[in-house]
């Protein structure tokens, strides 16, 4: 039997739509930035000034929060060693190991129907414009 419209409003206003799931695994990694610190935080390790030149174009007020909201909901660890000077450093979480499958996976997929098999297209086609005009 499949559900009436009246239903399927219900079900919605009540946060069981399809989508819900998906809206909520999402919603730690949304916001700017949050993919490209996790992407080099998954290479290795970095203190706070590593991380900052490695992000053209961020403040370090938004890197601060980003660090602080990734860290709160699991994605990253912060480690504070007690030296004279004191040092902070950040690395991904064991939980966003978990997450370079997906990231892979969209990758492959970019790579196939994306934004970068349209630029792979592009770049093919500036290579032959050479050998066009020759």
């Amino acid at each position: 039997m499949c559900p009436s419209n009246d239903q399927e409003a219900d079900r919605i206003a009540n946060g069981d739509a399809p989508y819900t799931k998906l809206i909520e695994a999402m919603r730690p990694l949304a916001g700017k930035w949050k993919i490209e610190i996790l992407w080099i935080l998954a290479q290795r390790s970095h203190r706070f000034g590593e991380l900052r030149r490695s992000l053209p174009g961020i403040t370090q007020h938004m890197l601060t929060l980003r660090l602080r909201e990734m860290e709160a909901d699991g994605l990253i660890r912060r480690t504070v060693y007690p030296e004279s000077v004191l040092r902070v450093e950040y690395e991904v979480s064991e939980g966003a190991h978990g997450l370079k499958p997906a990231f892979k996976a969209l990758v492959e997929w970019s790579e196939q129907y994306g934004p970068l098999s349209r630029q792979r297209a592009a770049d093919e086609i500036v290579r032959a414009l050479p050998n066009i005009a020759a």
